[in-house]
């Protein structure tokens, strides 16, 4: 009797203890869920594959939406180096001094940069904030490439509507000529005696 009892706990401690060490080697593999008091064991790469393609998702939603806004500061800075080159070729038909000219230029350039960087800045912060979200999905990527959108559409034009920034360029450029072209003519009088 002794021995069917030594034999019996023997036998059951051996499979307690091949059960642990197949449990603990499985652990990586598994994941368990407890739920009241039902316990499910699914296999493991189940959450860490969905959270590497929510991670990836996220990197490619983003990637997106910092490409759009690139490209709008793209285009917003080439419409600043546009404005700039119409801007300075009023140089040559000033009637002013290079040093008054110069300064008339500069301020033209000066206030057209101001208003391109506000924009700017917009989408930046429009990519910041995007990139900072808890929660990225697709609808909320659309909201923010319409924002951007809205952006370059306010400070470019779209379909035959002229943007901001080309109105302040040309209202610039017609300000500075204004100032170096206008000549001021003194009456010194006329000195024929008739």
């Amino acid at each position: 009797m002794m021995t069917t009892i030594v034999t019996f706990i023997t036998t059951r401690i051996v499979a307690v203890f091949i059960t642990t060490i197949v449990i603990v080697a499985a652990v990586p593999s598994l994941i368990i869920l407890i739920h009241g008091n039902t316990i499910t064991i699914s296999t493991g790469p189940v959450a860490s594959s969905a959270r590497q393609n929510d991670e990836e998702e996220r990197a490619r939603l983003v990637l997106q939406v910092r490409t759009a806004g690139h490209d709008v500061v793209v285009l917003l800075n080439s419409e600043e180096a546009t404005c700039d080159a119409q801007i300075a070729l009023l140089s040559k038909v000033s009637k002013l001094t290079p040093a008054q000219t110069a300064a008339a230029i500069q301020k033209g350039k000066s206030k057209f940069h101001l208003r391109a960087s506000q924009f700017v800045r917009e989408v930046e912060a429009d990519e910041d904030e995007f990139e900072h979200l808890a929660v990225i999905s697709t609808e909320t990527q659309q909201v923010f490439l319409a924002r951007i959108l809205q952006i370059r559409i306010s400070a470019l034009g779209d379909d035959g509507t002229t943007g901001a920034l080309i109105t302040i360029c040309q209202t610039i450029i017609i300000e500075i000529r204004t100032i170096v072209i206008t000549v001021v003519v003194t009456d010194g009088g006329d000195d024929d005696d008739d």
